[in-house]
């Protein structure tokens, strides 16, 4: 590629060779010129097909690149893709993702008109491979912030829809290899952690509700017990990213709380399903084991 791309779209990948296929199918077909972004697909130790559906897609008119990250773990492949990114700002989406026809577009749009914004994200809806279950939650897997274009003071961006300039990395550095997905080990935090950082040097972090894209609940997600499993490694998260040493004594006192209102949660007056009811009230026990337990961990102080 001649010119300097705007945008170097990162897809990091493991093992999951038909969702990536899928994922790169959207990024080929956007409606801008291909002269005006790049692909780079970071494949982390893959141990299926990957890289034959990596090489089909290098054949289009896109410019798609492909690295290898030895090193297993999500950060440490999201940190190979902003240091090798081309690109003037690098997008990340996650592998199971689908971007809409127009997300790039909208992403040039807003840098256009924006220039000095050097952070910024936008929504993702969910979508499934099978029935989603009646009784499942009704906005997981959805991440949305409003219908207005605004500055983030407390919420925060999904990895699966984030965009930076690259001189953010090189002012801050990238994601904490501590946190993060590990092969098929949970953890979760690596995103905040970073933005948490960003925001106390001062850089406004935007949600642009026209960046957006359609992510996957994959099938067992749609486990009861699995989202249980979920809520208590966010709570183990939650915990790492907290330095106070009372944070154990805080995880205690939510526990205590979440179980005196478990009973509440299953027999309120809401219409919701038995079963999600009794998820709503299970999740904040298991979040807060999850904090407790992570209280003894290494703990990550944000500089």
């Amino acid at each position: 590629m001649k010119k300097t791309p705007i945008v170097t779209v990162v897809v990091c990948t493991y093992s999951r060779k038909d969702l990536l296929y899928k994922c790169l199918e959207s990024l080929v077909s956007q409606t801008v010129s291909k002269n005006l972004y790049e692909v780079l697909v970071i494949d982390n130790n893959s141990k299926d097909n990957t890289q034959e559906v990596v090489k089909r897609f290098i054949k289009t008119r896109v410019h798609i690149r492909n690295i290898k990250a030895d090193i297993q773990g999500l950060s440490h492949a999201r940190n190979i893709g902003w240091k090798h990114a081309r690109g003037v700002y690098v997008a990340y989406i996650d592998d199971d993702a689908i971007a809409e026809p127009d997300w790039i577009e909208q992403i040039i749009q807003f840098i256009n008109t924006n220039p000095k914004i050097y952070v910024f994200g936008g929504p993702y809806k969910r979508f499934s491979n099978k029935p989603i279950p009646e009784w499942f939650p009704k906005n997981w897997g959805n991440l949305n912030l409003g219908h207005e274009t605004k500055i983030l003071k407390n919420e925060w961006l999904s990895g699966s829809n984030i965009i930076f300039n690259k001189l953010i990395f090189n002012k801050y550095g990238g994601f904490n290899t501590d946190l993060g997905m590990k092969g098929d080990k949970i953890l979760y935090g690596e995103e905040t952690e970073l933005l948490l950082k960003l925001k106390k040097g001062g850089e406004p972090i935007y949600y642009v509700p026209a960046i957006s894209v359609k992510h996957l609940v994959a099938d067992y997600k749609l486990n009861f017990w699995w989202l249980l499993k979920s809520d208590y490694f966010r709570g183990f998260s939650y915990s790492l990213l907290n330095a106070n040493k009372l944070d154990l004594f805080r995880g205690l006192y939510y526990l205590i709380i979440s179980s005196f209102m478990f009973p509440l949660c299953l027999f309120s007056s809401k219409k919701d399903p038995f079963k999600r009811k009794l998820y709503y009230g299970l999740s904040k026990i298991f979040f807060s084991l999850g904090r407790i337990t992570g209280s003894f961990g290494h703990k990550i102080t944000i500089h």
